[in-house]
């Protein structure tokens, strides 16, 4: 097929135009819909700290002994002492790790974790403390771009 007399072969300026626009907007919604994606997993692991948080505030309510909380990159660790009110925190919280659990050890890939301080403990009141026993404490807990905040006096978690 020949092109008449006077035309070029190929596609005009207003129809590139339109083909890059209608590109753009493509990309635009696609990115937008990739990024939501994290915003999820973050949104999901918030929920579930909290979740675990406010698990641990009430043990140590209802147990009258206080409860570990240690914030890291690696993930979050809830745990109480092995004997009654005394001893080494070594006895994981239940219901807080392994299959079923409320809470997973990790966060989920590419999501940052950290909190400061990065250990406190609810005491027997439901307030947290920077250490056993010691001074209130408010704590901040970072998940990717959102924020947790505990407020010492009554260990409510906002986020």
């Amino acid at each position: 097929m020949q092109t008449p007399p006077g035309r070029s072969a190929g596609f005009s300026l207003p129809e590139l135009i339109a083909v890059l626009v209608v590109a753009g907007v493509v990309a635009a919604f696609a990115a937008a819909r990739w990024d939501q994606g994290r915003g999820i997993d973050e949104l999901g692991f918030q929920e579930r700290l909290m979740t675990a948080l406010r698990l641990a505030q009430r043990r140590a309510v209802s147990d009258g002994c206080e409860v570990r909380v240690s914030v890291g990159a690696g993930g979050i660790q809830l745990a109480q002492r092995a004997a009654l009110c005394s001893g080494a925190f070594n006895l994981p919280l239940a219901g807080t790790a392994g299959e079923g659990s409320i809470l997973d050890s990790a966060p989920p890939p590419g999501l940052t974790l950290s909190s400061s301080p990065a250990t406190f403990y609810f005491d027997a009141a439901g307030a947290v403390r920077a250490a056993p026993g010691g001074a209130l404490a408010d704590v901040t807990i970072t998940v990717g771009a959102r924020q947790v905040q505990i407020t010492g006096s009554t260990g409510h978690a906002t986020g």
